[in-house]
């Protein structure tokens, strides 16, 4: 199906339909580690049955508080199937980001894990994932399930954003976005049921559960989930002959470059990186070492997956590429619909079916999260953003409330750490803005460096490499950047610390 032709289907099923579709068609295929389709499709069906006796009904939350397990994704789908709303939750969260979930989506139930039990309050209802593991293999139970009917508007998910500028919000994300996310990757990675996919990425996250979990199911391919991401049995696995496709975050191919040997993965072909900005220099080195150059890509919770780079190349190193299938971009001059020329710095807008609704209980957010104009609605992405008339492809820049304005010149972040990066001895930077009475703020850089790193030689070959008004006006070297679980450096606080009493 071309772009055109996809564009007018995207969104118009649910995506529990795209599944069952596939089971039919693809029963004795795998599916999910070593289950098949039609296994997969019978055991969510007997999850659906017990979860339906705990009570659970369309429409009510439920928080799936777990690790990457098969329990994870048994709960997602029968969730789906009772038209219930599945709350992925971080499973790094401990009482008060737990608590502000609870309060706000107020879930009937959590199933959760043995890891994450002591953390849920006793007066909450709880379902252990390796309960719902169990009721999926028992013999007695019915492996068919009177579905409630769902339609494509109807929220599937609510996904809590990462909360690194603010209080978390729970994105609405219908039944439709889901497919339409899945249908785009499908489309533009050319992904197919020949395919295996390894997941090491949190399912709690879009790019592990939207991309990874869905875009498997909805091309009939075959998943391999992983708890967590180890880089030698990563590269054990992707050695195998087995996987396809390999999607993370900078992180992670840095610690494939730090850890692994020299090697081809000839099996393999497509990397994936996302969720944070992937440095240039590590993706150089990445396709040095491995001979795979890297497909990075741009997302958010909101709105899934908007751009990434040509899976037939050329993959311009440090854009993030063109728009999806069925997706509409413009950029305009921030908490404005104006539009900005081509090469200038605005906020990105995103258009389509991927688009989610809304947030939770948050009408106040929705006015400053969408505008209405040229007869569709768009998603104020909070990212400044350029395009690149040249190569014709967008340009990441950083978020706008990380934009450091410094005696009245623009410094973007992202653009300076490219550089300071660059330098030896610097294994990652962040950049940051610190208020000043003359100045407003000024850039200041966090350095994980290594040892006998000269601070004073960084900045004197700094100046020679950036304008005055972005060089950074102090140093502090750290032994590790705050992140969050996706690897995004926590910038709120490295300010926090930079600028306590």
């Amino acid at each position: 199906m071309g772009p055109a032709a996809l564009a007018v289907a995207l969104g118009t099923e649910p995506f529990i339909d795209v599944v069952r579709r596939v089971a039919a068609q693809r029963t004795n295929a795998l599916a999910v580690d070593e289950l098949t389709y039609g296994e997969l499709w019978g055991q969510t069906a007997r999850v659906a049955g017990k979860l339906s006796a705990r009570g659970v009904v369309a429409g009510d939350r439920v928080a799936i508080y777990s690790e990457n397990r098969r329990g994870f994704v048994l709960a997602y789908l029968a969730l789906q199937r009772l038209g219930a709303i599945a709350v992925p939750t971080n499973v790094l969260y401990r009482a008060a980001d737990l608590g502000n979930i609870l309060s706000d989506a107020k879930p009937r139930l959590v199933v959760g894990s043995a890891q994450t039990r002591p953390h849920v309050p006793a007066d909450v209802p709880f379902v252990d994932a390796a309960d719902v593991e169990a009721w999926a293999t028992d013999a007695s139970l019915s492996t068919e399930h009177d579905d409630a009917r769902v339609e494509p508007n109807d929220i599937a998910v609510m996904i809590y954003t990462s909360g690194t500028t603010g209080r978390a919000k729970g994105a609405l994300i219908t039944h439709g976005n889901l497919a339409a996310i899945a249908a785009q990757l499908n489309e533009a990675w050319r992904w197919t049921s020949a395919d295996t996919l390894l997941i090491t990425l949190p399912l709690f996250h879009v790019h592990g559960l939207c991309a990874g979990l869905n875009g498997t199911l909805a091309a009939g391919a075959h998943a391999l989930i992983r708890e967590r991401f180890d880089v030698n049995e990563v590269a054990k696995l992707l050695q195998s002959g087995d996987v396809t496709m390999f999607f993370g975050v900078p992180t992670m191919y840095v610690r494939f470059i730090e850890k692994i040997p020299p090697q081809k993965f000839e099996h393999v072909r497509l990397f994936v990186s996302g969720s944070a900005a992937l440095p240039a220099d590590v993706h150089r080195a990445f396709e040095e070492k491995f001979g795979a150059s890297i497909l990075e890509r741009y997302g958010s919770t909101e709105f899934g997956f908007a751009l990434g780079n040509r899976y037939e190349g050329p993959r311009v190193v440090g854009s993030v590429g063109v728009p999806m299938p069925g997706v509409e971009v413009t950029i305009v001059v921030p908490k404005t619909t104006d539009r900005v020329a081509p090469g200038e710095v605005g906020e990105l807008l995103v258009s389509g079916p991927n688009v989610c609704i809304g947030y939770w209980d948050r009408p106040e957010a929705m006015a400053d999260a969408f505008a209405d104009f040229d007869g569709r609605r768009w998603f104020r992405s909070g990212d400044s953003m350029r395009f690149d008339p040249v190569d014709g492809v967008y340009v990441v820049m950083g978020r706008l409330k990380e934009l450091i304005i410094s005696g009245g010149f623009n410094v973007y972040p992202l653009e300076v750490e490219a550089e300071m990066r660059l330098y030896p001895g610097v294994r990652d930077a962040a950049l940051v803005g610190i208020h000043d009475a003359a100045r407003g703020e000024i850039p200041v850089a966090f350095i994980e460096a290594d040892a006998g790193f000269d601070s004073d030689a960084f900045v004197a070959a700094m100046r020679d490499r950036l304008a005055s008004f972005k060089l950074p006006k102090a140093v502090r070297i750290v032994d590790a950047l705050p992140r969050n679980a996706m690897g995004k450096v926590e910038k709120q606080r490295l300010k926090a610390s930079e600028e306590k009493p």
